[in-house]
C-alpha cells in the first residue's frame, strides 16, 4: 500500500507539472516574485540603498517578511532568470507538498494522503506555483499535531505557518485540545515573539505590519463572494467595470460595490460570532478530536468567504483540514468522525477545486473581457462560491452536531494545565 500512495503522490505532481506548467509555458505568481526579487537585488546593488537586510525586506510588502526573504533567496542564489526562478519556486512548494504528505501517512494513513493527492491535483498548477503551499503545509501538520493531543509542536507549526502567510493564526483556537493547553500557547507565543524580532531587527515596523495594512487597503476583487452580484451585472453590461489594481489583482468598481465591500465586514463579524459559539460548545464538551477537521473547515472557510479578496489558491487552505478529516474518519476508534459525512465533504472540497480551476486559468479570460463564454464563467463562479459558502455552513453544522454528544464541562469550568 505504501509503494502504491507513494506511486501516486509522485505520478499526480508529475502529471501536474506536465500539463499544467511546463506544457502551456505557465508561470503564474512565480514570474511576479521573480520581477520582486530582481528589482529588490538591483536596489541593493544601488549606491543609494540601505543595509542589505532593510532592502532586501522592503520586496513583496503582501507578504510578511520571513515569506518575502523566501521568495528572495532563489534569485540570490543564482535562479535569475524566470524559468530556472520557477523551477526552484516548485522545488520549494513540492517540498513542502511532499512533507505533509509523510506527517499525513505515518499518523492518519493512506486515505488520508490518497485525499490530499486527490485535492491538490483537482488544482492544477497553483500548488505547485503559490507560495500558499508552505503555510497550508504548515497548518495542516498543526492540525495532525493537534488531533495526536501534541500541543506544543502544533503550536510552533501555526507560528511557522503564519509567518509565511497570515492566515494559519486562525486556527490557534484548536490549541486548546488535550490537557497541555498551557505548554501550547505557550510555544505558539515564543516561537511567534522570536519571528517577531527578527522581522522587525531586518525590515522594522512597518514591514511587520504590512501584510495586514496592504489586506485593509484591498477593494472586491472578481472571484470574491461579495462580488457576484458585481459580475452579473458587469456581465449584463450595466455599469460595473474590471480592472487591474495596484494590488496585482482583478477587481471590480461601480455602482453596487461599497455596499457589497459593507456586506462583506458584517458578514465577517457574523462569521466571527458563530466560530467562537462553535469553539466554546467544543471547549464544553471537553474539546474531543472527533470534530476537529470540521471546525477547522469552518474556520478558515468563514475567513475565505466573507473576505473580499478570495483568490484561487485560496481553496489549497482548505485541503490539509479535509484531508486530516477523511484520514480521522478512514481509523477505528471512538474518536473518528463518522465516515460518510466526512466522505461527503471530501467530495464537496473535490468539486470546489475543479471548479476553482475551470475559472483559473480555464476561464478566467471570460471573467476578465466579455465574450461568448461569459455567461457560463459566471455560471462556474457562482456555483463555485455558493459551494464555499455551503462547506462552510455544513462544517460548521457537522461539528456542532458531532461535538453535542460530549458536552461536559462549562465553559468557566475548563482548567489550564501545562
Amino acid at each position: 500500500m505504501v509503494a502504491f500512495v507513494v506511486a501516486a503522490w509522485v505520478g499526480m505532481k508529475a502529471l501536474s507539472s506536465w500539463w499544467w506548467v511546463f506544457r502551456v509555458g505557465e508561470y503564474s505568481d512565480t514570474y511576479y516574485y521573480f520581477l520582486a526579487a530582481r528589482d529588490a537585488a538591483a536596489a541593493l546593488a544601488s549606491p543609494h540603498a540601505g543595509s542589505w537586510a532593510m532592502t532586501l525586506s522592503q520586496a513583496m510588502p503582501e507578504y510578511p517578511t520571513p515569506a518575502a526573504w523566501l521568495l528572495l533567496a532563489p534569485y540570490l542564489l543564482g535562479a535569475d532568470d524566470p524559468t530556472s526562478y520557477r523551477g526552484a519556486i516548485m522545488l520549494i512548494t513540492t517540498l513542502a507538498d511532499a512533507v505533509f504528505a509523510v506527517v499525513l501517512g505515518r499518523t492518519l494513513g493512506p486515505i488520508a494522503v490518497l485525499s490530499w493527492v486527490m485535492l491538490t491535483t483537482a488544482l492544477g498548477g497553483l500548488p505547485l506555483l503559490r507560495l500558499d503551499m508552505l503555510p497550508a503545509a504548515a497548518a495542516g501538520v498543526a492540525l495532525v499535531l493537534v488531533v495526536q493531543r501534541r500541543g506544543g509542536r502544533a503550536g510552533v507549526a501555526i507560528a511557522v505557518g503564519t509567518a509565511l502567510k497570515v492566515w494559519p493564526i486562525i486556527v490557534a483556537p484548536l490549541l486548546f485540545a488535550g490537557r497541555a493547553r498551557l505548554r501550547a500557547f505557550v510555544s505558539l507565543a515564543v516561537s511567534g515573539i522570536v519571528l517577531v524580532v527578527l522581522s522587525v531587527t531586518a525590515g522594522g515596523w512597518e514591514r511587520l505590519l504590512s501584510p495586514l495594512t496592504y489586506q485593509g487597503d484591498r477593494g472586491l476583487q472578481i472571484e470574491a463572494v461579495a462580488a457576484l452580484d458585481a459580475m452579473w451585472r458587469w456581465g449584463r453590461r450595466q455599469g460595473t467595470h474590471i480592472f487591474y489594481s495596484e494590488f496585482h489583482a482583478y477587481e471590480i468598481g461601480g455602482p453596487g460595490v461599497p455596499e457589497a465591500l459593507l456586506a462583506a465586514r458584517i458578514a465577517a463579524v457574523i462569521a466571527v460570532v458563530a466560530c467562537v459559539v462553535l469553539v466554546l460548545r467544543w471547549l464544553r464538551a471537553g474539546t474531543p478530536t472527533r470534530p476537529l477537521g470540521w471546525i477547522s473547515l469552518t474556520l478558515i472557510g468563514a475567513f475565505i468567504v466573507t473576505s473580499p479578496a478570495l483568490s484561487p489558491q485560496y481553496l489549497l487552505w482548505l485541503a490539509p483540514s479535509a484531508a486530516v478529516l477523511v484520514g480521522q474518519a478512514s481509523r477505528d476508534g471512538g474518536d473518528a468522525p463518522p465516515w460518510r459525512p466526512a466522505l461527503a465533504t471530501l467530495v464537496l472540497l473535490a468539486l470546489l477545486c475543479v471548479l476553482t480551476t475551470v475559472i483559473y486559468p480555464v476561464a478566467y479570460d471570460a471573467l476578465l473581457m466579455i465574450t461568448g463564454a461569459t455567461p457560463a464563467a459566471l455560471v462556474v463562479l457562482a456555483a463555485r462560491n455558493i459551494g464555499l459558502v455551503v462547506l462552510t455552513v455544513a462544517s460548521g453544522v457537522a461539528a456542532w452536531v458531532v461535538t453535542g454528544g460530549n458536552q461536559r464541562k462549562r465553559p468557566w469550568q475548563l482548567g489550564i494545565r501545562a
